[in-house]
């Protein structure tokens, strides 16, 4: 009966704990993404993709004309992944000189629309947290043996803080022939701490928004 009511009790503390760790700790990653594509557009017959360098439209938190050079570099690599013949838009004049876009069946157009360091303090707080030791009991016939159990102690945690990146990226796809919007995204993403911060999650988005495109040309 006794062994019964301390395991009780030691589950209950066991939710608690869970309970308190919940509270404690807010999400590490939040997204928000709007998708839209034109369902009677048949991406199949896409050979060719003229893709534009990427806009980008929040430049206050980037101080160094380095960052944006890489990020350009990084996105067209992702840009090339699709099954498609890729055309850098200052190629097209080249390809078609009357009319730049009838060398292709799409362009793509990026805007990079945020780009943000900020950070929140998680408080200072105590968690119980369990334990496993051992200890000898005595039996009804006078023998000794050893049992395992577990106990509950405070964990003392103090205030952290916590450095968050956030990228928003809009792309846009049009048919090249008629200049008609056949797909479009705005996708925003929030991580905390972050390796790679605004860099690793713009390199993220980007790589799934073009397998995605790349998925709709295999597939459709």
């Amino acid at each position: 009966m006794v062994k019964e009511m301390s395991k009780h009790v030691v589950q209950s503390w066991r939710w608690l704990l869970v309970l308190c760790l919940l509270m404690a700790y807010p999400l590490a990653a939040s997204a928000e993404k709007i998708n839209w594509v034109d369902e009677h557009y048949d991406f199949t017959r896409v050979k060719k993709a003229i893709v534009y360098d990427v806009v980008v439209v929040d430049k206050s938190e980037i101080d160094n004309d380095l960052i944006e050079a890489v990020m350009l570099e990084e996105y067209l690599k992702t840009a090339a992944r699709p099954p498609y013949k890729m055309i850098r838009a200052d190629k097209t004049v080249a390809i078609s000189p009357g009319s730049p876009l009838e060398g292709a069946d799409i362009y793509v157009m990026a805007e990079m629309l945020k780009w943000h360091n900020d950070s929140y303090v998680i408080d200072a707080y105590t968690s119980w947290e369990t334990r496993t030791s051992t200890r000898k009991v005595k039996w009804s016939d006078g023998t000794w043996h050893e049992e395992r159990y577990d106990y509950t102690v405070p964990v003392y945690h103090p205030a952290r803080t916590v450095p968050t990146s956030t990228v928003r990226v809009r792309f846009d796809v049009y048919d090249a022939k008629t200049g008609k919007k056949v797909m479009s995204r705005d996708e925003l993403r929030k991580r905390d701490s972050s390796d790679h911060g605004q860099q690793g999650i713009f390199g993220r988005i980007s790589k799934k928004f073009f397998d995605d495109l790349g998925d709709k040309i295999k597939n459709e």
